[in-house]
């Protein structure tokens, strides 16, 4: 899965929410370790110093994007108050109520 050029594509960006749940402190580790891959939805949401455009080609990344621009959609207001990222794009959906509890966390861990 792994290539030299994938390897060294972002090497410098932070990641903020991986890290602390995880240990994965890379996009391409999170690819390949299965609970980083069900949160790197919320990497995408509260993190707007990665250039997820760059990684959005792998189609994991694309189904986290997709689901962080649903969140987005639906909380916009408190992230931008508390995050101050760049907009994600809205989509409409449906958010899973069962992961609010995991989204307040993040959301508390990054805002303060």
């Amino acid at each position: 899965m792994k290539t030299q050029q994938q390897n060294t594509a972002h090497p410098s960006t932070p990641l903020r929410i991986l890290p602390f749940y995880t240990g994965v402190h890379a996009v391409e580790a999170a690819l390949e370790d299965p609970q980083s891959r069900r949160l790197l939805w919320l990497e995408i949401l509260l993190n707007g110093d990665v250039p997820w455009e760059d990684y959005r080609k792998w189609p994991e990344v694309e189904v986290a994007y997709e689901k962080a621009c649903t969140w987005y959609g639906h909380y916009k207001t408190m992230i931008d108050g508390l995050i101050g990222r760049p907009p994600l794009e809205h989509r409409a959906g449906k958010i899973d109520a069962r992961e609010i509890r995991t989204f307040q966390e993040a959301i508390y861990f990054v805002s303060a």
